[in-house]
């Protein structure tokens, strides 16, 4: 009888390395695609840490400022790599010519004014999502957005082929991406999300689906996926789902 090998957790090491500035031990995965299925999972953690933080800053009644200093710990948490994507796909938006200057200003490492645009934009909404979910007392429903937001950037990675023709960053994940990947991290997406309840799923549904279009949106625009576009297809969802929950949400 076969002795069963035991499970790796190199994979989950890669997630947490390439999703958070956490120092973590041990080695990576040998196939950096195996860690897409825990994107979910990491994206549970950064979601739990930040409901943490706007539990912890509730007995000093400062919704706005609870609201923005999460925000902005949602962002160093990530060493500001999927708001780094976001600023460079708005520069490439905003710029005039065809695919190949698009790509090519992506991978420019200055931020012109449309990226500062989307990151002022974008930090701005989490903070008013943010405040509004801290005066509600919800804090377990805000680690929702950021478990979709990974499962989307799964949704990309693996549906999308890679954009460059001459490889960049994000191509180890792109390019090794299978569809396991992504029903494993569906699976793990919805176990994460169940434990907030049946508000947790019906929270999660919304995003996937936004996943969807940007994956449609991107394939016509730039013809695929790259690490930049899987980045700001996170910032999306996770600041939609964010307002989304604000609205829906009651101040206690």
């Amino acid at each position: 009888m076969p002795i069963m090998k035991p499970l790796s957790l190199r994979p989950l090491i890669t997630a947490l390395r390439t999703l958070t500035l956490l120092p973590v031990p041990g080695k990576d995965a040998d196939n950096f695609a195996d860690a897409i299925p825990y994107f979910p999972a990491v994206g549970a953690l950064i979601g739990a840490l930040v409901s943490t933080l706007l539990w912890g800053m509730a007995r000093f009644d400062w919704p706005l400022g609870s609201g923005a200093l999460a925000a902005v710990f949602s962002i160093l948490l990530t060493r500001g790599l999927h708001v780094d994507g976001l600023a460079d796909v708005a520069d490439a938006l905003g710029a005039r010519g065809p695919l190949e200057r698009r790509l090519a200003i992506m991978k420019d490492p200055h931020t012109g004014a449309f990226g500062v645009i989307a990151i002022v934009a974008d930090v701005t909404l989490k903070t008013v999502a943010l405040s509004r979910i801290a005066a509600s007392g919800q804090w377990a429903l805000a680690i929702i957005p950021f478990i979709a937001a990974r499962s989307a950037q799964a949704w990309v990675a693996v549906t999308l082929p890679y954009a460059r023709p001459e490889g960049g960053t994000a191509e180890a994940f792109v390019r090794q991406a299978r569809t396991i990947h992504l029903v494993l991290a569906v699976v793990v997406a919805a176990f994460c999300s169940s434990l907030a309840g049946l508000s947790g799923l019906l929270l999660l549904a919304p995003g996937l689906v936004l996943a969807v279009l940007l994956r449609v949106w991107m394939k016509h625009t730039f013809g695929g996926v790259t690490g930049d576009l899987i980045g700001a297809t996170n910032e999306i969802v996770e600041t939609v789902l964010l307002l989304f929950l604000a609205m829906a949400l009651q101040p206690f």
